[in-house]
């Protein structure tokens, strides 16, 4: 397969520094209904140019069927209950910790500590907020049809600070619904809890009969699936939550100066973003250029560019990976055939086929 070359110019516009998006949220109407509204800031991160709704604007281009974006909020930092109609909201704790009510009457809550997830389905009313005593942080990704226009509604009525010029920027609307019933046990099982969270190499092992060495040679030391779409049939098949076509996500961790060996995506956008430690992301047929990331830094590397990453502090750290594509997505990843050849060498020829059946080959070719 023909790879994509990408130039350091092209990669810097595929970058979000946190230091420079962090800061940079506008004075004016649209800050201050979203503080209204949201309990916080919101920066759109990552989405497709034509994205509507709180994450216009984005930073990095990405597929459409789905978009990211940063939230903060101050000690105290609470949200007006709202409901996704039509999206699925997923939240990623970064940062302190976060307390989410769900149901007509908010009656249901789960507090996410540092890098759980909750998986909220599209139409459910939730109030999101954090502890009188610290602020919290988090990624915020909304997953829908690919010309999603992600309004959320509101319970009651807008806030004195929001216009209605303002409120049609963000999509924001009000009425006096509840949204959909929830199931608490269905809830409790749409979290995802760092601590508890098994890596795919022990997945492939039982299921492919790839040795875990293999897997974390070839890949990371540990890498984690939180969510893939609704029946995804490859690696990633036994994440533990389910969503729509379009989104899967996962943690990589790696040990110092470890990561994948450079490979392409051939179907979908791989973004990463930084969760701690400090990294170098490459790219090029032979691994040329790089780019150091920090935390809460962010990088889409298009599809079809060969790309690597790797832990270049002194501790264990970890990645957040998103992995878009249209409505179905293989995601074929591959690697050089001389790393094909290497595979064969240290694991057998088996190998090598039990990875190309689940969408693992050997074939790059340079662009």
């Amino acid at each position: 397969m023909k790879t994509l070359d990408v130039s350091p110019e092209t990669m810097r516009t595929r970058t979000a520094r946190f230091d420079d998006y962090a800061r940079a949220e506008p004075d004016g109407a649209r800050a201050a209904a979203t503080r209204a509204l949201w309990g916080g800031q919101l920066v759109a991160l990552m989405g497709a140019r034509n994205t509507r709704g709180r994450f216009t604007d984005p930073r990095v281009p990405s597929p459409a069927r789905a978009c990211t974006g940063y939230a903060a909020w101050g000690a105290g930092g609470r949200s007006l209950p709202y409901r996704n109609p039509d999206a699925m909201e997923n939240i990623l704790c970064l940062e302190g910790a976060l307390h989410v009510r769900m149901g007509p009457d908010l009656a249901h809550e789960i507090r996410l500590e540092r890098f759980d997830m909750l998986s909220i389905p599209a139409n459910v009313l939730h109030e999101v907020s954090c502890g009188e005593t610290g602020g919290a942080k988090a990624l915020m990704m909304l997953n829908g049809a690919p010309d999603c226009a992600y309004p959320a509604v509101f319970r009651g009525q807008p806030p004195a600070t929001a216009d209605t010029g303002t409120l049609a920027l963000l999509n924001a609307s009000f009425d006096s619904g509840g949204g959909c019933d929830v199931d608490p046990e269905a809830l409790a099982r749409r979290v995802t809890r760092f601590a508890s969270l098994v890596p795919y190499k022990r997945a492939l092992n039982a299921r492919s009969a790839i040795p875990p060495e293999a897997t974390e040679w070839l890949t990371a030391s540990s890498v984690f699936p939180l969510l893939v779409p609704e029946g995804h049939a490859g690696r990633s098949q036994d994440a533990p939550l389910k969503g729509l076509p379009g989104l899967y996500v996962a943690i990589a961790e790696c040990v110092p100066d470890d990561g994948p060996l450079p490979h392409a995506h051939f179907d979908t956008q791989e973004s990463f973003f930084v969760l701690d430690g400090e990294w170098d992301v490459s790219w090029g047929f032979e691994d040329e250029f790089r780019i150091p990331l920090r935390a809460f830094d962010l990088v889409g590397v298009p599809t079809g560019a060969m790309r690597a990453f790797r832990n270049t502090g002194k501790k264990t750290a970890r990645l957040f990976v998103i992995i878009q594509g249209q409505e179905r997505m293989s995601d074929t990843v591959v690697y050089s055939p001389e790393v094909g050849e290497e595979v064969r060498q240290r694991f057998g020829p088996d190998v090598v086929e039990a990875f190309r059946k689940v969408n693992i080959t050997f074939d790059a070719e340079r662009a």
